[in-house]
């Protein structure tokens, strides 16, 4: 929270025409920043797709990332086009997602949904507004025929 509204809802707080007990300064400065995070984080996006309209709000969304968060050995095997790997089960994966940028929409798969839903939920909690999982993951993209790029 920064420092202005603090001050709006501490001058609020003191405007009030009857005497109740009041948070000191400091447990107002504690709570306010988590309640912000809370009310942020509440509209944040988290949802799961269909391979066909995650594949349309893709479309739809140009400067979206397309993160594919399979093992390389899977995305061998052919990937999503525009795909950015990440890999989940890389010690650093919480380090390369916290670099990405947060403001972005992220399009998140891995091979049958599990490892993008668990990142997914990873990138809501630390800030990321706005992450779609594709329900059923890589698997499901392909066995509903859409355009894959093979190694």
């Amino acid at each position: 929270m920064n420092r202005t509204t603090l001050l709006i809802l501490l001058a609020l707080a003191g405007c009030s025409p009857e005497k109740k007990e009041t948070k000191t300064e400091t447990e107002a400065a504690t709570v306010a920043p988590q309640a912000t995070a809370a009310a942020l984080q509440s509209k944040a996006v988290n949802d799961v797709l269909e391979p066909a309209e995650f594949k349309k709000k893709l479309a739809a969304n140009p400067a979206a990332v397309l993160l594919d968060v399979r093992t390389p050995e899977e995305v061998a095997e052919g990937a999503l086009p525009g795909a950015v790997n990440i890999n989940f089960n890389a010690p650093d994966f919480k380090e390369k997602i916290a670099g990405l940028d947060k403001s972005k929409s992220y399009f998140v798969y891995c091979k049958v949904g599990g490892r993008s839903g668990k990142a997914a939920t990873l990138m809501n909690e630390s800030g990321f507004q706005e992450v779609h999982n594709l329900k059923g993951g890589y698997d499901a993209w392909v066995g509903q025929g859409l355009e894959v790029k093979k190694k």
